[in-house]
């Protein structure tokens, strides 16, 4: 086992990353047996074995590290087996989530590839209908599985409140990705296409994918519930939120789907992105006029109007300095955690790499 003191930061978020990866055919097969204790055929169980590593594989595991990450970090050589394998169950559990996530996701953008592979829904044996249950099947196994696997812990309770928390409040953001995202008058102004994508950053994207996972490394290595480090945290996940989904818009606008895995659509179906939100706040009328007019068609010609729009705006460059700025405050809030937060200083940073 490598010591925290022994290795560099980048090197250890690799080394958890590395353990989470191995992981994976005992968590297989803790997911299989729970799909095998109810009254189900064979074709039954490999089609629901095939859907979970068929959308579970692929990913850069940002949020099942994180998991991982924080335990290690918190614990330090007192981190035994017992904790690993908590932390390595949980990690796989957010990732599982995720998925969930990821699957219901695509229907409602009408996505065509995830991770290098085409969408779930799209694949011919399974179609939308058998998706959506799927997305549930999905989210359920999560919870079955921290059942089962935390059924002697002390945190089980804090635990699965926390998923459905979190859950919740990621539903909620999807909600307004989607839905208030229709709303043309959002976009009439810069202060609304902000605020809009502001809750879209903290509700979507923040709690599931940073707040939930350090949170859970804080439970598992028995950090008390009334710590004032978990509101610090709340504040810093919504910072790194901001940053994930501006990168996330950026990648889904300008990346190479072959290096990506994944076509973007946000242009096509409106989505309020940090490209849009500023481009309504630096552009003038004649711009905003001429986005109006293009987005949200999926027609390969008005997407380009569209990214030449975003290109005479110099938003590629407005990305980085907003990017790198944030960086800064996150930095800065995460040095006031303390010495324990300092350990995890660069532990979010270098798990988007």
């Amino acid at each position: 086992m490598i010591a925290y003191n022994t290795c560099s930061p980048p090197n250890f978020v690799s080394y958890c990353n590395d353990r989470l990866r191995s992981f994976l055919p005992v968590f297989l097969d803790i997911a299989t047996a729970e799909i095998k204790s109810y009254d189900i055929s064979d074709d039954d169980l490999a089609y629901y074995s095939n859907a979970i590593q068929y959308n579970l594989q692929g990913g850069k595991l940002i949020r099942g590290t994180l998991v991982v990450l924080t335990t290690r970090s918190l614990l330090g050589d007192g981190m035994t087996e017992h904790y690993w394998h908590e932390a390595l169950v949980l990690g796989w559990c957010v990732e599982l989530l995720q998925t969930a996530f990821l699957v219901a996701d695509d229907i409602m953008d009408k996505s065509i590839m995830r991770r290098s592979n085409v969408c779930w829904y799209m694949v011919p044996t399974v179609g939308i209908s058998n998706a959506v249950n799927d997305t549930m099947f999905l989210n359920t196994l999560v919870h079955r599985i921290i059942a089962n696997q935390l059924k002697d812990s002390k945190h089980l309770v804090t635990v699965m409140n926390l998923f459905t928390e979190v859950s919740m409040i990621t539903i909620l953001g999807q909600h307004m990705d989607t839905y208030d995202a229709m709303d043309a008058s959002v976009f009439d102004t810069p202060t609304g296409a902000t605020s809009l994508y502001y809750r879209i950053c903290k509700n979507k994207t923040a709690y599931y994918t940073f707040f939930l996972p350090m949170k859970l490394g804080m439970i598992i290595s028995g950090i008390d519930q009334g710590n004032i480090n978990y509101s610090k945290l709340e504040s810093v996940s919504s910072l790194l939120g901001h940053l994930f989904q501006a990168q996330d818009d950026y990648l889904d606008c300008y990346s190479d789907p072959g290096c990506s895995g994944k076509e973007g659509t946000d242009i096509q179906t409106k989505k309020c992105t940090w490209l849009l939100a500023t481009a309504i706040h630096v552009g003038d009328k004649s711009h905003l006029q001429t986005i109006k007019e293009n987005i949200g068609k999926d027609n390969k010609d008005n997407v380009e109007v569209v990214k030449k729009i975003y290109n005479d705006l110099k938003l590629p460059h407005l990305f980085k300095v907003y990017t790198q700025d944030l960086k800064c405050n996150i930095q800065s809030q995460i040095n006031d955690i303390g010495s324990k937060g300092r350990q995890l200083e660069c532990a979010p940073l270098n798990a988007q790499n």
